[in-house]
């Protein structure tokens, strides 16, 4: 097929010179021309597809892509034309077979491998895009766009060592790339590797200010390394940039909490809560800076809202039962803590809270029972063996009671509660000379004592029986 005819060729060599120098307009005007000279002219009909695409005219555009294949199905361009308006309105399907058209033409063409990997991957087919940008890559070795996109893909599959290997060579190809640099950051902190996403995302942010996300990903990153005045600075950032983003105004509610700016903490949760419903997490945030400010009602309500946002997670029951705790609704806070111990049985902070608040209510049956389980799953923990010693003395047990405060003065020999309760106890069953040694005991370890000086009274009195 001969390309050019007559006065075609000066028109169509002058309207692709227009396209190169970013003139659609006078693209479009010298490329008409020539269609009208040579109908079907493939390069000045591709040319103008191009055209129009930078005028923001894709369908006509795909008009012109679809009549190159018509003149030339061997013509591989024409298909790579369409295909690529095709991927852009979202037809995925046709976008496919146009691009694969395209190669079966010229599988040279390092940029069809690409933008096929693309539509393959928003159809879910991961696999073909990982062999699409492979092939990308045989094409043109080095070229960061496919690394990139593949570590992405990569990564999401949770092979984290493939993505950082791709971004790796991604960045040594293009190391003025802040997007390499960002996407890097993030897996690394996702690998548990803060430090070099610090690095990372400081890099990112130094090439590109402008933008907010690697600014928030750096604030994440510096919260996970306890740096929440960093962070914090990094959220500022962010927000300048983005005042809508909600993830930065929770983050710099937890930095500013974290740095015990309450009020700062809760301003940035009620403007982050303001533009996105929140997680759980978010809820439970504010509900504890909420707590720390002893605004016990707002930290109930937020706490209920964790809840309904995800009511499979214990741990949003057994802050709002601390709460309901705190504000003597017993039965309340019992109903939470039953909650949590649904979802998670191994939850000692429940069964200890929901002890005490049995107790409270006069059922120590039920607070020994929840201190015994407590203390299967913690052995060790002198505050359990306390509790259930008190639940087991309230319930006539003796024995019980006195091998638990035994076993707890053997860990802690000088516990003055310890020593107290178990003096008291030793009284109280005619042991004197055993609630003498502890109490005289407790006034050497603990001379300032709350109840030192009815202990001294309670020592005389017995020495003089």
């Amino acid at each position: 097929m001969a390309w050019f005819g007559g006065g075609a060729k000066a028109l169509v060599r002058d309207g692709l010179a227009r396209l190169a120098a970013d003139d659609p307009e006078g693209a479009v005007k010298l490329l008409s021309d020539a269609l009208r000279k040579r109908p079907g002219d493939v390069h000045a009909l591709y040319g103008r597809g191009r055209a129009r695409v930078a005028l923001g005219q894709p369908e006509k555009a795909e008009q012109d892509f679809a009549a190159a294949v018509a003149a030339d199905e061997a013509w591989p361009w024409g298909w790579f034309g369409r295909a690529w308006t095709r991927l852009r309105r979202g037809d995925l399907d046709g976008a496919i077979a146009d691009y694969g058209r395209g190669l079966a033409l010229d599988p040279a063409q390092a940029e069809g491998w690409f933008n096929r990997a693309q539509a393959r991957a928003q159809k879910g087919d991961v696999a073909g895009a990982l062999e699409d940008h492979g092939r990308a890559l045989g094409a043109r070795p080095g070229w960061s766009a496919p690394l990139h996109a593949r570590a992405l893909l990569k990564r999401a599959q949770g092979d984290l060592a493939g993505a950082l290997h791709d971004l790796d060579l991604a960045i040594v190809a293009e190391p003025g790339r802040a997007e390499h640099h960002a996407a890097r950051g993030a897996i690394r902190r996702a690998s548990g590797d803060a430090e070099g996403a610090i690095a990372d995302l400081e890099k990112a942010v130094e090439l590109d200010p402008s933008r907010a996300g690697p600014w928030c990903a750096l604030g994440h990153a510096r919260l996970s390394r306890a740096d929440p005045r960093g962070a914090e600075a990094a959220y500022t950032q962010a927000l300048a940039l983005d005042p809508e983003r909600a993830d930065a105004w929770y983050g710099r509610g937890t930095a500013r909490g974290a740095l015990d700016d309450l009020e700062g903490a809760l301003a940035d949760f009620d403007a982050a809560l303001d533009r996105d419903p929140g997680t759980a997490l978010d809820w439970y945030e504010r509900g504890f800076e909420h707590l720390c400010k002893g605004r016990l009602p707002a930290a109930e309500t937020d706490f209920g809202r964790a809840v309904e946002r995800d009511p499979a997670w214990p741990w949003a029951y057994v802050a709002r039962g601390d709460v309901r705790m705190a504000r003597d609704d017993l039965s309340g806070a019992v109903a939470d803590y039953g909650q949590a111990l649904a979802l998670e049985p191994a939850c000692v902070e429940a069964l200890a809270n929901r002890a005490v608040c049995h107790a409270a209510l006069g059922a120590f049956d039920q607070a020994e029972d929840d201190l015994s389980r407590a203390l299967a799953l913690s052995p060790g923990s002198v505050e359990l063996a306390l509790g259930r010693a008190e639940a087991r003395w309230a319930l006539g047990d003796v024995a019980g009671a006195l091998a638990d405060w035994d076993a707890v003065l053997e860990r802690a020999p000088e516990l003055p509660d310890a020593l107290r309760a178990r003096g008291a106890a030793r009284r109280e069953t005619g042991d004197a000379a055993g609630a003498i040694a502890d109490l005289e005991r407790l006034l050497e370890v603990a001379p300032l004592h709350a109840d030192a000086s009815a202990v001294r009274d309670v020592v005389t009195a017995l020495w003089d029986a």
